[in-house]
């Protein structure tokens, strides 16, 4: 199943939206704002909330602006005429949305990701390589964003009925990854430095970790450095020491799960290995402010 905001119901049934049974769907979020609206006014306030998703995201970025957060990172769209990838696990925010802000959307479920990569012998396209950013830069190529989602949006309503629909539109996404593949490629950041090279290298081992590992010695020792040198080299490039990081993938985890999953709070806390429930919901509110039941209920 495609999981969405636990406000919001599936996608599937709205009007306006266009899909393959639960595999994959399409839409522009100005054509169901007015119907997300009204299941929930504080939509906006809602979006803001670091939530978790099971499904590949493809986002054509055409107006309007917003403040989007994946894993941490910050993406400033202030402008339109961006490609928007997010990959399963990762955790999203929209913070900042303007009112015309609008996005054509294309949503794959992993099951469908998984015969897309079948369909093309194993090959990986691009956007779903960890290694290029999140949010690309399409400027001066929007004409060939909004065809191909009009195209697949076609195919899905005016062959509603034609039983090879599903493999037309894997043609049509093969399109959309290869004519980008080169965009993307230019987009790669390379570090500029050493620091930025242990800091990337860092937040990697990280992401990777976080779940079993909070002590900074276990990451230093990953890297062959000292704690010490680590944190100081981490906090010249991000503002943020080392040991704020861990502690900041860990409560970001935590709130995605209590509002993105049903898991109880005990379960939350066995997998973030906490030694018990009770020492997860004091670091939890030491950092937040609200125990996790407080916040699952009103954070």
């Amino acid at each position: 199943m495609i999981q969405y905001y636990e406000w919001l119901p599936q996608l599937e049934t709205i009007e306006g939206v266009s899909s393959i049974s639960n595999e994959l769907l399409t839409f522009s979020f100005s054509d169901i704002k007015s119907y997300v609206q009204k299941i929930n006014p504080f939509h906006n306030e809602a979006i803001s909330k670091p939530h978790k998703f099971d499904f590949f995201l493809i986002a054509y970025h055409k107006s309007g602006s917003a403040i989007l957060e994946i894993d941490m990172e910050k993406y400033d769209l202030s402008e339109p005429a961006n490609i928007i990838r997010l990959l399963p696990g990762q955790i999203v925010a929209f913070n900042n949305t303007s009112p015309d802000f609008d996005v054509d959307v294309v949503i794959m479920s992993k099951s469908f990701v998984d015969n897309l990569l079948v369909f093309v012998n194993g090959g990986v396209p691009f956007s779903f390589d960890k290694r290029y950013n999140a949010v690309v830069r399409i400027a001066g190529r929007e004409k060939m964003a909004s065809m191909f989602i009009k195209a697949i949006r076609h195919i899905l309503d005016e062959n509603a009925e034609n039983p090879y629909k599903s493999k037309i539109v894997q043609h049509v996404l093969m399109a959309i990854f290869y004519s980008s593949e080169n965009i993307s490629r230019t987009e790669v950041e390379k570090p500029r430095t050493n620091a930025d090279i242990l800091s990337k290298e860092f937040l990697a081992l990280v992401k990777e970790h976080f779940r079993e590992e909070r002590q900074l010695k276990f990451y230093a020792d990953k890297m062959c450095i000292t704690p010490r040198y680590l944190s100081r080299v981490v906090k010249e490039c991000t503002q943020f020491s080392a040991a704020d990081w861990i502690e900041r993938f860990v409560v970001l985890e935590a709130r995605a799960l209590l509002k993105s999953t049903n898991m109880t709070v005990q379960q939350i806390s066995d997998e973030l290995n906490f030694p018990s429930q009770t020492f997860f919901g004091k670091y939890f509110k030491r950092r937040v402010g609200l125990s996790p039941k407080e916040y699952r209920r009103i954070g």
